[in-house]
């Protein structure tokens, strides 16, 4: 018992360390990185793609979000993508293809909508419906134009598509680009609790998208379904998005890996919204956790189509690492605070809360440093709730046992 206990202190103690290492790593490869400006040459599409499902409360916010930051910009168009899913489910509400298309006639935002016929399916199925949809009225080269898929509550930060465009001169036409979140754009509304998980979801965000991404090839590095952009040739080339998992962009995750697909990351961030309460934020990670934990799955079905290298065999090794922490992980942490309690050795406690301390402070709060230093200043002082946050993190994964269908996050 004594020696499981120190074996978890030594893992903390490990941790924050081996992430302290990659933040001035970090922090030192990119010194000069951030708001860089040069003349731009458009010479290429962007198509904005929101796939709706009952997103009637907070679409046309983030409309009128998106029209300000690309400012009528000829090469970037908007497509709201709805569903007759929601005839599946109707109630008194008009549905989300009724409430825009009022929207589009009674004011003066400019966006598309494109509606899947289908009352089947899930978001991916919507996204490649759009996709082929866009294309065949198209006749640009599928080389210079892009996808990006953002949420119906996503609010990216207004030089984005400045973002957007710069990295892909600077990359060539890069196949995959990915914008990273933070969950602040609720944080005010939140209770104690939650503030620490949006502080935890930013911070892996963080560290895994931005960080990792810089550093190493070989560290875990993911994209996300919101923020994405993606070539039209490359997802063509891979027969779209996946809808045989819960969670395309995992699955993505693994693919991008295991053909050795750079993945382009911004400066910039999206801004989303935490689940208002511990019950919604435990059914969206029980949906994340479930797709996470098919990683053998994963990878069968990637070994369908492409050869699996040396780079997928290495992502199949994050995921299962991961899925582990994150199911275990609470538990540890409990037990290197209960125990000293049980034996009556308070040193050890004292031991165990400063070392506790310092694993949260450079794993979560640390990673706020990267973009904005207002931005740790501001949460810094919230750093008990991500203390206590942790201890909960991974009841999604104990739900998601038990989970048998997707369910649709609430707004």
């Amino acid at each position: 018992m004594l020696i499981l206990f120190y074996l978890i202190i030594f893992i903390e103690i490990f941790t924050s360390f081996y992430n302290l290492i990659k933040f001035f790593i970090f922090k030192t490869k990119n010194k000069n990185s951030f708001n860089k400006s040069k003349e731009l040459n458009l010479s290429f599409k962007i198509n904005i793609l929101i796939p709706c499902y009952e997103e009637q409360k907070v679409i046309k916010q983030t409309l009128l979000h998106f029209q300000k930051i690309i400012k009528n910009n000829s090469n970037i168009d908007l497509y709201v993508i709805t569903t007759n899913k929601e005839n599946n489910n109707r109630t008194f509400l008009p549905s989300t293809y009724e409430c825009l298309t009022n929207l589009k006639s009674s004011s003066s935002l400019i966006f598309n909508i494109i509606n899947y016929p289908s009352t089947n399916g899930m978001m991916a199925d919507q996204i490649n419906y759009a996709i082929n949809e866009i294309l065949s009225k198209s006749t640009l080269s599928e080389s210079r134009i892009y996808f990006s898929l953002y949420n119906a509550d996503s609010h990216p930060d207004f030089n984005t598509f400045n973002d957007i465009c710069m990295k892909i001169q600077e990359y060539n036409f890069p196949n995959v680009i990915q914008q990273y979140s933070n969950n602040f754009s609720n944080y005010n509304k939140l209770s104690f609790l939650m503030k620490g998980f949006a502080i935890y979801q930013t911070a892996f965000e963080l560290r895994s998208g931005l960080i990792n991404n810089q550093i190493s090839s070989y560290l875990y590095s993911h994209v996300v379904g919101h923020g994405l952009t993606i070539r039209a040739d490359y997802i063509r080339k891979l027969n779209g998005f996946n809808t045989d998992f819960w969670c395309e962009d995992i699955f993505l995750t693994g693919l991008l890996y295991n053909n050795h697909e750079k993945i382009i990351p911004l400066n910039s961030l999206d801004n989303s919204e935490t689940p208002r309460n511990l019950k919604i934020q435990v059914t969206q990670n029980a949906v994340w956790f479930k797709t996470a934990s098919q990683y053998i799955q994963i990878l069968k079905s990637i070994k369908k189509q492409h050869k699996i290298s040396k780079m997928g065999y290495i992502w199949l090794l994050h995921e299962l690492r991961a899925t582990f922490i994150w199911f275990f992980m609470p538990f540890a942490l409990l037990y290197s605070l209960i125990f000293p309690i049980i034996i009556g050795n308070y040193y050890l406690l004292i031991l165990s809360l400063l070392f506790y301390s310092l694993f949260v402070f450079t794993n979560y709060f640390l990673n706020l440093l990267i973009v904005n230093s207002k931005r740790f200043i501001k949460y810094l002082k919230n750093y008990f709730s991500c203390f206590f946050a942790i201890f909960f993190t991974n009841i999604g994964p104990i739900y998601s046992i038990f989970l048998r269908k997707k369910i649709k996050t609430e707004r």
